[in-house]
């Protein structure tokens, strides 16, 4: 039986991040089998330091395993790490220890120096991410790192940074080769079709935690929101994100559940270049901040949990909830901001911006997005500013957004729910703003100082919270989600043998 299992719960929020008992004899798991799934949009990067969206998220999980996992409670457990980070204040160093026996799925084994250059390349990749750390090194049986505030608060941090799927550990240190990248996590890279729309998945049989139930995993990927439901409902997948809430009054060919995440996936707007002169000003993008209804953004989505927002921190992170008149908008406080600005930047002017329009690009797998793209068209519109709306592949958009060959585009972002540093960090992050970097470099991070620096700077505009809502069929069981609202792949099984 897996190390990981998990209690399956109907229609309610689920997080599952530690070990648990089967919550009823008669779902004793059977080894055997495949599942077919989706995924929340295409992986455009199978590499942990660049995973972003929640697709690319969930596949890393899959594949990769990181020091530390997240748990429901807010706190963080060993998954690689042997243990804790222990303070040695005779060395000035924190030292992880590291797991005897895990293999990577070529069958070598996982090495204290893999340990050292994947942290490393995290350092160089995703600066925030171990800005605490001015040093990584090999130490017998684990690592040593030297942090910029050695105390043990620091070390909390660091078990905390390290339970990001972006810091998990890849081979010698090195980005992943595309399309089969090579890790430690449950599930090895059998092939990936973008042209087809689809990961397979095999289970790896000498992972650390247990070789997971199920022997294949099939996940794909769509451009319409039909295409995967009807997969589901005429009996060809067994697991859907829309399922029976895409055909009212249908009914699928097999019996099914659903499963609901907790609200751990951030949808915002950010920000390009080819308008740089305007959408660079901070104070367009507050004008654009107080002109969205966000209340309109509940409707969006077939059923899930939805919280709109004005910053990027979840309520389990300590975020305020937002009221009506937050909700609502005002659209003429927007349009006072701007004329404002208009009197220091010409760009910004009614006359300038009148012949302006804004390219606003979306994820063309995310149907969702598009709606998300709408409402914000129509923020902009009550600014007296117009825009167009393009869908694109995941692979385009991520190419165009690091160019910043657009004017505004609809991204997500998926950290553990309760982790306060993480959103702050990511969301700074997304904005290629260096604020959070810089604060923890230099100590710990504020909460109310990341706030204000946040709300003067708004390096993306949030939009809202949501839950994942998965359907499966009933006699596959053990879905459930972590905190990063993943859905917990690696712990499906077929009752009463294989299909």
């Amino acid at each position: 039986m897996r190390m990981r299992c998990v209690r399956q719960v109907i229609r309610v929020v689920v997080v599952v991040a530690c070990v648990a008992t089967l919550g009823h004899a008669e779902t004793r798991p059977h080894y055997g089998g495949a599942v077919e799934g989706s995924l929340f949009g295409a992986p455009v990067v199978l590499d942990p330091a660049f995973a972003e969206a929640h697709a690319d998220v969930t596949v890393v999980g899959l594949v990769f395993d990181t020091l530390y996992t997240a748990l429901a409670d807010g706190t963080v457990a060993p998954h690689l790490a042997l243990g804790p980070p222990v303070f040695d204040p005779a060395r000035g160093v924190t030292h992880i220890a590291i797991r005897h026996g895990v293999t990577f799925h070529d069958g070598t084994p996982l090495l204290a120096s893999d340990v050292a250059d994947s942290l490393e390349r995290v350092r160089s990749k995703v600066g925030w991410l171990l800005a605490p750390v001015t040093a990584i090194r090999v130490s017998g049986d684990g690592v040593d790192l030297v942090l910029r505030a050695p105390a043990t608060e620091a070390a909390t941090l660091l078990a905390t940074l390290l339970a990001l799927p972006q810091a998990a550990i890849t081979k010698h240190g090195q980005a992943p080769a595309a399309g089969r990248p090579i890790g430690t996590g449950p599930f090895a890279v059998d092939s990936l079709d973008p042209a087809s729309k689809k990961l397979v998945l095999r289970a790896f049989d000498d992972h650390f935690a247990g070789r997971p139930y199920l022997d294949r995993l099939e996940l794909g990927w769509f451009d319409t929101p039909d295409g995967e439901a009807r997969r589901f409902e005429t009996g060809a997948a067994q697991l859907s994100a829309r399922g029976v809430g895409a055909f009212v009054g249908a009914q699928p060919k097999y019996p099914a559940r659903e499963v609901e995440s907790p609200a751990a996936l951030l949808l915002f707007v950010g920000f390009g270049k080819q308008h740089a002169q305007v959408t660079s000003e901070r104070r367009f993008r507050r004008a654009l901040d107080l002109a969205l209804d966000r209340g309109a953004l509940a409707t969006i989505t077939t059923g899930e949990h939805t919280l709109p927002t004005r910053v990027p921190l979840p309520v389990e992170a300590g975020a305020a909830m937002l009221d009506a008149a937050g909700r609502a908008g005002d659209a003429e406080a927007g349009r006072a901001v701007l004329a404002d600005a208009g009197k220091q930047v010409a760009a910004l002017t009614a006359a300038s911006l009148q012949g302006v329009k804004l390219a606003i690009i979306i994820d063309q797998t995310r149907p969702d997005d598009r709606e998300l793209a709408l409402r914000v068209s129509r923020g902009l519109d009550k600014l007296g500013i117009g825009s167009t709306i393009e869908a694109v592949a995941a692979d385009k958009l991520r190419d165009r957004v690091a160019r910043g060959a657009c004017d505004l585009w609809i991204g997500q972002l998926a950290a553990p729910i309760g982790f306060a540093v993480a959103w702050w960090g990511m969301a700074f992050a997304a904005g290629n703003d260096g604020w959070v970097q810089a604060r923890l470099a230099s100590g710990a991070l504020d909460p109310a100082d990341a706030a204000k620096q946040f709300a003067d700077r708004l390096p993306i505009v949030p939009l809202m919270f949501r839950s994942l809502l998965i359907w499966h069929r009933t006699d596959v069981h053990g879905l459930g989600f972590d905190a990063l609202g993943r859905p917990g792949l690696a712990d499906l099984y077929w009752w009463k043998g294989k299909p």
